[in-house]
């Protein structure tokens, strides 16, 4: 039987100074699950979803509606028989236009879809009202043996934005949250929260012509899922500490402070898509040691297999204290090169925090050590889309204007992706330096 899935955990070094004090270790800890992963012998998941559309008076600019419509047709079209697919339109309040059911005929989401201007639901934008009726349709077919998300999509701020990321957190072991933003008047802070809060995915759509597409994107995506509710548990040695940690892939972003309970600490990573990586790179701080090996931490990864039932994999990290410099020097280049991605990311979002409080010069020279940084990395679209938002900034000298705020928001989903190598590249990052 082919494994379901690999799990492995790289340090930045295999040796560590004995006589340092506060030794700054890396740990990339990496799942990847196979095409063969569901095991189940029936193919993919069925799905269950519920999608979540803004009908605000603002989705009618730029033909926004009309490409929206285009996309929820493109599902039903795609959509298996024993998928589940409701549609929520919301704007003041919200209404359930399309019941799971009905996605798999053509004439009645046809007349929903055709009558989604006739809905008198207001002008407003309350999003969370529009979750909470999701989150109803998605409960009413819940399993596990089912996809279980809600994709939301708006243009504009919304009210109670707390009550959004709460509904989110507070339903993210029950179903994930995929979100969409489409323009520039958007909270994209509050948007991305809700997906990684949740496990799901953030999308910065800048065109409206490119919603049908990012619709497919999700419905690949969810196809290829192959193992459920993954988590990453470690447990520390005695002294060593977590300063950070970073969600490594598919995508770059922060994972706050971790609490550790009596030397352990959990990472939810949700559902994997078979051959995506999904990774977590941890900052460690060792304490001194004599020389000789030393296990830093034991790591498992928790997971299930739709069909099967929950299975793990274990791995431990090991290094040699030691007292020669020379061997401390030589760095595992694959995980030195995703330090470099989570520093580039850091530096593009202070950046914004210093142009935020009108400090437009530091905000210019922390974007040029990030644009160095992707260069170094070979990384052309992060280096284009960083030089462009840099460009903005010394023109308009603010992120108030459209133009700002669209390159600001493209560089975001630019830097935040992880950048995928090449096999031979790849191989060669492997070795130690």
């Amino acid at each position: 039987m082919a494994e379901s899935l690999t799990f492995q955990a790289l340090a930045s070094s295999d040796h560590v100074l004995s006589s340092a004090e506060n030794y700054i270790l890396y740990v990339l800890l990496e799942a990847i699950a196979s095409a063969a992963g569901s095991g189940n012998g029936k193919g993919r998941l069925p799905l269950n979803l519920s999608v979540v559309v803004d009908r605000s008076g603002s989705m009618y600019d730029e033909r926004r509606l009309e490409f929206v419509i285009e996309a929820v047709k493109f599902l039903a079209d795609n959509v298996a028989p024993e998928d589940k697919v409701s549609v929520i339109a919301f704007a003041d309040r919200a209404q359930l236009i399309i019941e799971p059911e009905q996605i798999h005929d053509r004439s009645a989401v046809k007349r929903a879809l055709d009558d989604i201007d006739l809905l008198e639901i207001g002008g407003g934008t309350q999003m969370a009202l529009g979750m909470r009726a999701a989150i109803e349709q998605v409960n009413r077919n819940h399993s596990p043996q089912r996809l279980n998300r809600v994709l939301v999509l708006t243009d504009g701020q919304t009210y109670e934005e707390s009550a959004c990321l709460e509904l989110a957190t507070q339903y993210r072991e029950a179903m994930s949250f995929s979100t969409m933003g489409v323009g520039v008047e958007f909270n994209e802070k509050l948007l991305m929260r809700i997906a990684q809060e949740s496990n799901g995915k953030y999308h910065f759509i800048g065109e409206p012509s490119e919603i049908p597409s990012i619709f497919e994107d999700e419905l690949q995506g969810l196809r290829a899922v192959t193992i459920r509710n993954g988590r990453m548990e470690v447990t520390l040695s005695q002294g060593v500490q977590v300063r950070e940690a970073f969600r490594a892939s598919p995508e770059i972003y922060p994972l706050g402070t971790p609490l550790v309970d009596e030397r352990k600490v959990t990472f939810q990573i949700g559902d994997l898509e078979a051959g995506v990586p999904g990774s977590v790179l941890l900052t460690l701080v060792l304490p001194p040691r004599k020389p000789g090996p030393v296990r830093i931490s034991q790591n498992v990864f928790y997971y299930e297999i739709p069909g099967v039932g929950e299975r793990s994999a274990a791995c431990d990290v090991t290094v040699e204290y030691t007292l020669d410099r020379t061997l401390t020097s030589k760095r595992n280049g694959r995980v030195m090169n995703l330090v470099d991605q989570v520093s580039i990311a850091k530096l593009q979002a202070k950046a914004e925090e210093e142009l935020k409080a009108g400090n437009v010069d530091r905000a210019t020279r922390l974007l040029s050590n990030a644009i160095q940084g992707t260069q170094r990395l070979g990384n052309v679209k992060a280096t284009q889309a960083l030089s462009g938002l840099m460009d903005q900034i010394k023109k308009t000298q603010t992120l108030q204007t459209k133009a700002a705020k669209t390159t600001l928001l493209q560089a975001q989903a630019v830097v935040r992706k992880t950048q995928m190598l090449d096999p031979e590249a790849l191989k060669e990052l492997q070795k130690p330096d």
